[in-house]
């Protein structure tokens, strides 16, 4: 009885210690994707511009693919660490998140792309470690200021008027995707999606209300010969 016990106490704590660097692998993976802001860096050369053009779509076509073996079971989901219990059998949050970076990278402009990615990658993590301590209430409270945040720092060389509008706009778009559950559609792309096309309109908006665009806030590197 008491080799039982010792057993059961074992695997309980090789439970919690893996469902910990799960946690933690789930964070930094969130974090990482903030990297892909470097798109915007590489400078206007023809064979980097085909670069940016091929080398994104092909990835999340390559994740996808992943995916659907995994899906088909031709690819153990052992496989994949950090997986939820619900993703094993739906398709997994990391092709919605690669999916919505793909769109904001290429079809949005960065003024939109860029604090909604962070909104993703920085602001998701946050808002799952407020979760996990903190009740709902706060969840919203804390959750819309940080993505207000970012939207703040990427419109801040506009008008204070649209400045403020959009950082509202896109905190509450950003935090109702992160808050709002739906089996066959992940928080990963809503929480990047709904504030993007709010901004959307507000950016096609703009001339309307007699303001400027604002500035791009990465720019690309000179080239240097």
């Amino acid at each position: 009885m008491v080799n039982v016990t010792e057993k059961f106490k074992d695997a309980k704590e090789i439970i919690n210690s893996l469902d910990f660097d799960a946690h933690w692998y789930r964070r930094v993976f969130h974090t990482f994707g903030a990297s892909f802001l470097f798109y915007y860096i590489l400078p206007d050369i023809d064979w980097i511009n085909i670069l940016k053009l091929w080398i994104p779509p092909l990835i999340v076509i390559f994740v996808i693919i992943l995916e659907l073996l995994r899906l088909t079971g031709k690819i153990s989901s052992n496989h994949f660490f950090g997986l939820r219990m619900y993703e094993k059998k739906r398709i997994g949050s990391y092709v919605f998140f690669a999916v919505a970076i793909l769109i904001l990278l290429r079809f949005f402009p960065q003024q939109i792309a860029i604090p909604c990615i962070l909104c993703a990658t920085l602001g998701d993590p946050i808002i799952g470690e407020i979760r996990r301590n903190f009740s709902m209430k706060y969840v919203y409270l804390f959750g819309f200021l940080v993505c207000m945040f970012f939207f703040i720092i990427t419109w801040f060389k506009s008008d204070v008027f649209l400045m403020i509008l959009v950082s509202i706009i896109g905190g509450f778009g950003a935090i109702i995707g992160e808050t709002k559950k739906f089996w066959w559609l992940d928080d990963d792309f809503m929480i990047q999606m709904i504030p993007a096309f709010l901004l959307l309109i507000i950016w096609f908006s703009i001339p309307y209300f007699g303001l400027a665009y604002p500035g791009e806030i990465i720019y690309q590197m000179p080239v240097v010969w």
